[in-house]
């Protein structure tokens, strides 16, 4: 079972691109997209935490991956930087703190919880942390590994790696689960790119390979 998660939605319309293009829209056709071509070629389950343009609470959106006994969890964003020249694809998975300022931005930007416990608790905090997390982190970090390399292999755009940073949107989630920067909005070329049927149809091609690779392994060592 396979939940997508179209970043955004509804008054929340999430980065936008210098041609007036949001991010909320982009990530829901591509969700879409997946869905359909999930279902046809991995022979999975595949649903959608939203299927319209409405809002769903950040911290829902695992909560509905949970509720559908998911095995996989897969948030999709596109990017924004106030410079129009930044571009390029990345694939995150959770940890308790940011890897580097520009994971912490990214995290900022698409909701991100706070990286440290306020006073005394920080230490309680951690250790919950742990208990929740640690059973999935090998396990997303094996997602977005298979994810990213074919995002790179074909060369969708420049590829910026794979990160950890603190995304709310992923707390919770009793699945391994990764989020996808499928490129920036901000960048003018990239903006065009995302909104190209084309496009699409390459990021959803490369999508489904990731996910294929991650689900083979998932029913080889179940």
């Amino acid at each position: 079972i396979l939940v997508i998660d179209p970043g955004h939605g509804g008054d929340d319309g999430g980065a936008r691109g210098r041609g007036g293009r949001l991010e909320k829209d982009v990530t829901l056709a591509l969700a879409r997209r997946l869905r359909a071509a999930a279902v046809d070629s991995l022979s999975v389950q595949a649903y959608l935490t939203r299927d319209s343009d409405m809002e769903v609470p950040l911290d829902e959106r695992a909560a509905i991956a949970n509720n559908f006994n998911a095995d996989i969890f897969i948030s999709l964003h596109a990017n924004g930087s106030r410079a129009a020249s930044a571009k390029g694809t990345e694939v995150f998975f959770l940890s308790y703190t940011a890897v580097d300022d520009e994971a912490r931005r990214v995290a900022m930007q698409e909701g991100a919880i706070m990286e440290k416990a306020p006073g005394n608790d920080q230490d309680v905090g951690l250790i919950l942390w742990d208990m929740a997390q640690a059973a999935q982190l090998e396990a997303s970090s094996k997602l977005a590994g298979n994810i990213h390399a074919e995002i790179a292999e074909a060369s969708l755009s420049r590829s910026r790696g794979v990160k950890q940073a603190p995304f709310r949107v992923l707390v919770g989630a009793t699945m391994p689960a990764a989020l996808v920067e499928v490129g920036f909005i901000t960048n003018p070329e990239e903006e065009k790119q995302l909104f190209s049927e084309t496009h699409q149809i390459r990021i959803t091609n490369a999508l489904i390979q990731g996910l294929g690779r991650f689900i083979a392994a998932l029913r080889a060592n179940p």
